[in-house]
């Protein structure tokens, strides 16, 4: 009998998800999506192999049910599923933020269904089912939280899948995700939305943005966002990125120290420092 996936949430992580376990595993996929036009578009595309009317059909004979909603909605989303999961289901995640979801989820769990936490370090500023593309996580790392109680089976299991989607699996003690992802992705957002705004506020603002060249725009690709969702994630880690912001803080602080100094070896140390640490990334 072929296992069923469920993925609930079809923008782009969860659409992009959908196309990749069709193509690459042997689930049978049936997805999911509160927005009836976008379920519409799922259905007409033929690419999955059903499109549930329901979140609760959608959960029901699923093997693995991947959330693919923002973080915030993902606790009522659970409640409203827990009582149509099937004995010995794994539920996982897409979400940005885990740790609330590690506290919460475990518990509105029936006995005999695993929670694993799920991120995918991939994604784009494009949205909805339309941008969704198969490969989107290929090469990329897919992490896995661990947590107290977790199924080693159903880790296993998701690391196998991010396998055959072409990631690279990446497990994680649970708290270890909110702070590493606040320095790599939130922060990250957050800092590129501000230069987006630095660059087209005042008399000069749009010139600023037509002069914009390649290097702004690659470093502020990710402030065209969904803004709603990145408010959510942002709110759901708010004390790591709080405290991640204020180590920028003192760096921009060093350099603007250096420059009032004009102190040239302190900004070559700087930007030497920068491009070993980005080059070494790269090669990785």
């Amino acid at each position: 009998m072929r296992r069923i996936a469920a993925v609930i949430g079809l923008g782009l992580i969860g659409g992009s998800l959908a196309l990749a376990l069709k193509k690459h595993t042997d689930f049978t996929v049936i997805g999911y999506d509160a927005c009836r036009q976008t379920r519409q578009l799922a259905e007409k595309s033929g690419e999955l192999d059903g499109i549930a009317d329901s979140l609760q059909t959608g959960v029901a004979e699923a093997d693995i049910v991947f959330l693919a909603i923002p973080p915030g909605a993902i606790g009522q989303t659970v409640q409203q599923a827990a009582g149509h999961l099937k004995a010995g289901a794994v539920v996982t995640d897409v979400a940005s933020t885990k740790g609330e979801l590690l506290r919460i989820v475990p518990q509105l769990l029936p006995p005999g269904v695993c929670y694993v936490g799920g991120h995918p370090m991939a994604g784009s500023e494009k949205t909805s089912f339309i941008a969704a593309n198969a490969q989107l996580f290929c090469g990329r790392p897919y992490i896995i939280t661990r947590h107290q109680g977790v199924s080693e089976s159903a880790l296993a299991q998701l690391s196998a899948i991010a396998e055959q989607i072409g990631a690279l699996p990446v497990v994680l003690e649970g708290e270890q995700h909110d702070p590493a992802v606040a320095h790599v992705s939130h922060t990250p957002y957050v800092t590129a939305a501000a230069l987006t705004v630095l660059a087209g506020q005042g008399e000069q603002g749009q010139l600023h943005l037509a002069l914009a060249a390649g290097g702004f725009r690659d470093m502020t690709r990710i402030a065209s966002s969904n803004p709603s969702l990145w408010a959510d994630i942002c709110l759901t880690n708010k004390v790591e990125i709080k405290q991640t912001i204020a180590r920028l803080k003192d760096i921009l602080d060093t350099v603007e120290s250096k420059l009032a100094n004009g102190d040239r070896a302190g900004l070559t140390e700087f930007f030497q420092q920068a491009k070993q640490l980005r080059d070494a990334c790269q090669s990785n």
